[in-house]
């Protein structure tokens, strides 16, 4: 209790001396005071939401006197906050956050967005619902010539793209971008604020990235949190009483509603597996068996999948004929195109087909490849493997992978395999996308429709990021070798 008395009593001694300082003085206190906010913002937090919890608790016992004193006690600290820049505030500390491409944390500031995709992700992120907006300063310069290259030109503006990581339908109001302008010098950071988002989770994933690469352009960030566009309503203490009563209503209303829209989904569903032809149809009859169980409120949980073998779904995919539903394992990728994977127990390895990373070892032989590949000497492409790697983990952790695999060879203890992702698709699109990848399709095509469909998606990906301005990953640096030689 000492500890926040003091702070109580220095706010008041600075407020208290505000008025008899020069301007640059009281600037100066000012700066202090915000630095102080925001170091013990947090955990004042944490503990005004131990004497509300503990006030409603003794209001709900009828010790209404002890209730008074911990809400004055309650209601001194929040005064402390209150008219300040950072009240209710939450900081977003790059101290555990992961980074993502080639962006690079330096102490409490943000850089480095040379590729598409480079940026901070904020794991189980602890938020209270609500609206939000993202804060910032923000600099922006020109890379130097022998550090970008002479064939890029400096962005006038840089976009970043924040939000929420969800695999909601419609997250439209968990999303934003922010446009950074070019600075007059390294030493102006300049204010930003984002539109407003909405958050409904307590528990969620936050993702600040590129919205493409800057290879000639120098980005550095500072001063990330989130600041709610409106007060928290108090709750009296009458309705504090009443909390729980509310809650339970909310809840039968909420599994009302939810049992209303399951029937049309599952009608929906259910029309949609009665229209495939019937040659087809054993995994079909048993998906809508287990649809008449669920209709008849037998307790099996929801999960909407395709039949076990894309073959029997499509008939084009020839030599698939397993189909793995599974995790990433724990712990880095071999490579950004090899990892391993949790699938009944056990852990399996997993090479992604027609597509190629470079690898993370200096005396790995394929190094010398992949440089030749994407054009770069082999310190660049070196960096590329390992960027690819950390891309991998990242993209992959968490997420439910469906594996579409070849059978494995007795002689081969991996499997080669198209990875999916629910809402994402396939994955070896998305390392094309990034330039962290580069194809490696069969040359002779003597498969179905289908695989000849998917193949042709890839070499259409690995051209477009290729061929954008700048180019994607690996291809932005593949410009450079001209100037290094």
């Amino acid at each position: 209790m000492a500890f926040w008395r003091e702070i109580f009593f220095f706010f008041v001694l600075v407020s208290s001396l505000a008025a008899q300082e020069p301007t640059e003085l009281l600037a100066a206190r000012q700066a202090l005071m915000n630095m102080a906010l925001n170091d013990s913002q947090k955990v004042t937090e944490q503990y005004v939401m131990a004497l509300a919890a503990r006030e409603r608790e003794l209001a709900a016992a009828g010790d209404y006197e002890q209730a008074k004193q911990f809400r004055q006690r309650r209601q001194k600290l929040e005064a402390i906050y209150e008219g300040s820049d950072n009240a209710g505030a939450v900081q977003l500390s790059l101290s555990g956050a992961r980074l993502m491409g080639s962006a690079q944390a330096l102490g409490d500031s943000l850089g480095n967005f040379r590729s598409s995709g480079s940026g901070v992700e904020w794991s189980l992120f602890r938020l209270t619902p609500g609206k939000y907006r993202l804060e910032l300063e923000a600099n922006l310069l020109d890379a130097p010539v022998a550090f970008a290259s002479a064939k890029l030109q400096p962005q006038e503006k840089v976009v970043l793209e924040f939000g929420e990581v969800t695999g909601l339908a419609s997250p439209v109001n968990n999303r934003v971008s922010v446009e950074i302008k070019r600075s007059a010098d390294e030493t102006i950071f300049t204010k930003l604020k984002s539109a407003e988002m909405t958050f409904t989770r307590p528990l969620l994933t936050l993702r600040l990235l590129a919205a493409s690469g800057y290879p000639a352009n120098i980005v550095r960030l500072r001063g990330l949190k989130l600041v709610p566009v409106s007060e928290v309503v108090q709750v009296s203490q009458t309705d504090s009483l009443d909390a729980t009563t509310e809650l339970e209503g909310h809840k039968k209303t909420l599994a009302r509603e939810l049992a209303e829209a399951q029937k049309a989904v599952l009608k929906a569903y259910q029309q949609d597996l009665e229209q495939i032809d019937s040659t087809r149809s054993s995994e079909v009859k048993a998906e809508l068996k287990r649809l008449e169980r669920l209709a008849e409120n037998k307790d099996e949980k929801l999960r909407f999948s395709p039949p076990r073998s894309l073959a029997d779904t499509a008939g084009t995919l020839e030599g698939f004929d397993e189909v793995i539903e599974t995790t990433l394992a724990d712990g880095l990728p071999e490579a950004g195109d090899r990892f391993k994977v949790f699938h009944e127990g056990r852990e399996l390895k997993v090479r992604l087909l027609w597509v190629m990373c470079a690898p993370v070892k200096s005396d790995d032989k394929l190094l010398s490849t992949m440089a030749a590949r994407f054009h770069v000497d082999v310190e660049d492409a070196l960096a590329v493997g390992r960027a690819a790697q950390e891309f991998t983990a990242g993209y992959l952790r968490g997420k439910k992978l469906r594996l579409v695999a070849r059978s494995m060879h007795e002689e081969s203890d991996e499997l080669e395999a198209l990875v999916f992702l629910p809402d994402v698709g396939l994955f070896q699109n998305v390392l094309l996308d990034q330039g962290l990848a580069a194809l490696s399709a069969p040359t002779h095509r003597k498969s179905g429709m289908g695989m000849n469909a998917l193949l042709n998606s890839l070499v259409d990906r690995e051209h477009a990021a290729k061929t954008r301005m700048p180019p994607s990953g690996a291809w932005a640096l593949s410009q450079d070798i001209s100037s290094k030689k």
